[in-house]
C-alpha cells in the first residue's frame, strides 16, 4: 500500500489565480522544477515552470530533500501531498503506477489489465504521458510489452537513466 499522502480527496479543485511556488533542483538528469500551491505538490517538470521563487513553503523543501535522497539512493518512495487532477481513468493509472516498486518495471498492458482489463496499452500510455508529476509518480517504470523503452515526458535518455539508477536496467555495457 502506498505511503503517499494524496490530498486530492480533500481538495478536488485547484485554487484559481493563486501564485504557485517553484523550486528548481540541479540533478544528474538536468534541472527539475517542482511546483506547489503551498500545501500540495502540483507539478514537476524538466522544463521551466514560472512561479514564486522566494522562500519556498515547507512542502517544497520537503520535496526537494526527498528527491535528493532518491537520487543518492537513500529513498525508494516519496511521501508528499500530491495534487493529481485528471480524469477518473488517468487517476486510476497513476495510482497503479505509484504502486510499482523501486527497481522494477511493469508493462502498459499489465497496468491496463490491473485496472479493469478493458484498458488497452495505448490508453495507459496516454495517461502516463499526462502525468503531471513525473518522477514523484514513477511513470518511468512503465515499459512496452517487448521490453522497449517508449515515451517519457523528460525524454527516453532520462527514462533510461532513472531505470538504470534504480537497477531495473543494467548499465550500458560500453558506457564510460
Amino acid at each position: 500500500m502506498s505511503r503517499r499522502r494524496n490530498n486530492s480527496s480533500t481538495r478536488q479543485e485547484p485554487e484559481l489565480f493563486t501564485l504557485t511556488h517553484v523550486l528548481s533542483l540541479e540533478t544528474p538528469i538536468g534541472k527539475l522544477w517542482i511546483e506547489s500551491d503551498g500545501e500540495l505538490i502540483t507539478r514537476t517538470a524538466f522544463t521551466a515552470i514560472r512561479g514564486r521563487t522566494g522562500r519556498p513553503p515547507k512542502v517544497l523543501t520537503d520535496a526537494g530533500r526527498q528527491i535528493e535522497q532518491y537520487l543518492r539512493r537513500r529513498r525508494k518512495r516519496f511521501d508528499l501531498p500530491l495534487q493529481q487532477l485528471g480524469t477518473r481513468f488517468q487517476r486510476m493509472v497513476w495510482r497503479s503506477i505509484d504502486e510499482i516498486p523501486f527497481g522494477t518495471t511493469r508493462t502498459y498492458g499489465a497496468i491496463g489489465a490491473e485496472i479493469g482489463g478493458k484498458a488497452i496499452a495505448r490508453t495507459v500510455g496516454q495517461a502516463c504521458g499526462s502525468n503531471p508529476l513525473p518522477l514523484l509518480v514513477p511513470c518511468h517504470r512503465v515499459i512496452s510489452a517487448d521490453g522497449l523503452l517508449t515515451g517519457y515526458v523528460g525524454g527516453l535518455w532520462r527514462k533510461r537513466w532513472l531505470l538504470q539508477h534504480e537497477g531495473a536496467l543494467p548499465r550500458d555495457l560500453f558506457a564510460r
